[in-house]
């Protein structure tokens, strides 16, 4: 029997659409020969149960207005159009959680700075959300094995020294990091007296 949905996300090579009851529908791009799904827009599909996973439900026979074809792209008009389209849904998107939040926001506010940030990370945990730092506070370390002061980021580190090797640098230009073995740089000095 097919049912309808709206797509809420599509992450590459797969996506959910919400039916009108609320179920979460798992939607894979083999289901659409390889294609892919535009967030927001109605999509058709048969429903199956998933295999050991109870209460999940996963899409086939995918249609619609939201489904594109492999290799299908699209106009520099319709480009625009859907960027204006996904603006809109964002916007709409962060009005109804502040209108959601703003109750909750109201009892926390006063809080100290520690407890409110624990309380927003549980709360994304909860609902499933990404928690990202704050544009604009990206932290530097400076590198262990030069002078001058110069910092770079852990991504830096990581490009420069490579993944293992990065890591090893990164820990080492933390506050008290690993240049002094195991005790630590201040203890090492202390028995060194």
């Amino acid at each position: 029997m097919s049912q309808t949905g709206t797509v809420k996300s599509w992450r590459g090579a797969y996506g959910f659409a919400e039916m009108k009851d609320g179920t979460l529908v798992y939607i894979h791009t083999d289901e659409i020969d390889g294609g892919r799904l535009r967030v927001g827009m109605t999509v058709s599909f048969d429903t199956e149960a998933v295999e050991g996973h109870e209460g999940r439900v996963k899409g086939t026979n995918v249609s619609g207005e939201a489904v594109l074809a492999k290799g299908q792209k699209l106009s520099d008009e319709d480009m625009e159009k859907e960027r204006e389209r996904l603006k809109k849904l964002r916007d709409e998107k962060k009005e109804e959680l502040q209108a959601e939040f703003a109750p909750v926001w109201d009892q926390v506010k006063d809080l100290p700075k520690n407890q409110k940030a624990h309380l927003v990370r549980e709360l994304a945990k909860e609902l499933g959300l990404k928690m990202q730092k704050p544009e604009g506070k990206v932290e530097k370390r400076a590198d262990p094995t030069q002078r001058g002061g110069q910092t770079y980021t852990k991504e830096e580190f990581f490009a420069f020294y490579g993944k293992a090797d990065g890591v090893r640098m990164w820990n080492a230009a933390s506050k008290g990091g690993k240049k002094g073995g195991k005790r630590g740089p201040r203890k090492a000095k202390e028995e060194k007296k």
